[in-house]
């Protein structure tokens, strides 16, 4: 982890687990979270194992451009990272182990800027591991965060977390880098350039 947002919340999410695997989600207090919330989700498992999203921060939808409650987690990847977004999310729901991701956003106006995702487990009402409790947050928000809609994420590393050691370590625990070479929808055309392995449109500011 490298955000202090992330930090935060994961102390949060290891004080209302005590000694369990996770925290129920009648743990959560919003109240005590709140300069956390826009930027915070909670996803659930359908009964035919798909994550979808039970709620969803005001900061995290006007990103996105959209209300997110009831869409599918997967729905804001890059087509081509989507599959892997959705088995790791359900991984850390049902297997009650936390993950970090590093992501690149890909804007409307196919600018890219990085960002940070926690997944956390907790459980439900029958006690079962089958939601997590989520946060975004971006580094250096650029000035068109908010004027243009992040259309994909790309995720280019993931770390999944040992609950039994001090956040201080969590920060050098090895990142796995994932490879990944997105499609673009139709209409992303006019002078393009290569960053990193996105593909990003000229024209206007840049950050």
């Amino acid at each position: 982890m490298r955000h202090k947002n992330s930090y935060e919340l994961f102390d949060y999410w290891t004080e209302k687990r005590g000694q369990r695997t996770a925290p129920g989600r009648t743990d959560i207090e919003p109240a005590e979270i709140r300069t956390l919330l826009p930027h915070v989700f909670i996803c659930d498992l359908t009964a035919d194992g798909q994550l979808n999203f039970r709620l969803a921060g005001t900061a995290l939808c006007a990103l996105h451009g959209k209300e997110l409650k009831g869409a599918a987690f997967s729905s804001l990847w890059l087509p081509d990272g989507a599959r892997h977004a959705a088995r790791t999310g359900a991984s850390v729901a049902t297997g009650a182990t936390p993950a970090v991701l590093s992501l690149d956003c890909l804007s409307s106006g196919g600018r890219v800027t990085k960002a940070e995702m926690l997944l956390l487990p907790i459980t439900g009402p029958s006690g079962r591991n089958d939601r997590l409790i989520g946060l975004l947050s971006m580094f250096n928000p650029p000035y068109w965060v908010g004027h243009e809609p992040i259309v994909g994420f790309s995720t280019t590393g993931i770390r999944f977390l040992d609950q039994t050691r001090d956040p201080v370590f969590l920060a050098n625990r090895p990142e796995i880098p994932l490879q990944s070479k997105p499609t673009f929808a139709n209409g992303f055309n006019g002078n393009r350039k290569r960053v990193a392995h996105l593909t990003v449109l000229d024209g206007g500011r840049r950050d």
